[in-house]
């Protein structure tokens, strides 16, 4: 008899565990862990107005998603400085004369910023590299 408390407290406690455990694989997965483990190319661009730009926001390029927004940052007088994580396996097609605007997705208005142009003749973009805006 004395053993069924002791027995029922380590079933309950076992429960508990597994439930734990599923709790957080499942927040973990909803929340994209595989995205946090691919190899990423921090590139740089300078606006005058990011319009409500967010850190967490997409970037696409060619309709592809390649990465987000890790910071947004004040730069000299009226620019804001954003730092973009971009997955390594897209580098190879960005060039150093891409350009980089401000654009929204889909009816809720969310924003991005979408890469395009580039030519084949200029160099693949690197750490650091700063791509230029462009003006609307």
């Amino acid at each position: 008899m004395k053993n069924s408390p002791n027995k029922r407290g380590v079933i309950v406690g076992l429960f508990i565990f597994v439930g734990l455990i599923l709790l957080v694989v499942g927040v973990l997965i909803i929340g994209n862990l595989h995205e946090t483990f691919k190899k990423k190319t921090e590139i740089v661009t300078l606006f005058d107005d990011v319009s409500g730009l967010q850190v967490g926001n997409n970037i696409w390029f060619s309709g592809v998603k390649i990465g987000t927004v890790s910071s947004l940052k004040f730069y000299a007088d009226r620019k804001v400085k954003v730092m973009m994580k971009v997955e390594d396996k897209a580098v190879p097609y960005i060039h150093k004369d891409a350009f980089v605007k401000l654009s929204t997705d889909g009816l809720i208005g969310n924003k991005i910023l979408v890469i395009y142009g580039g030519t084949s003749r200029t160099p693949q973009v690197s750490e650091g590299d700063t791509l230029r805006v462009e003006k609307t």
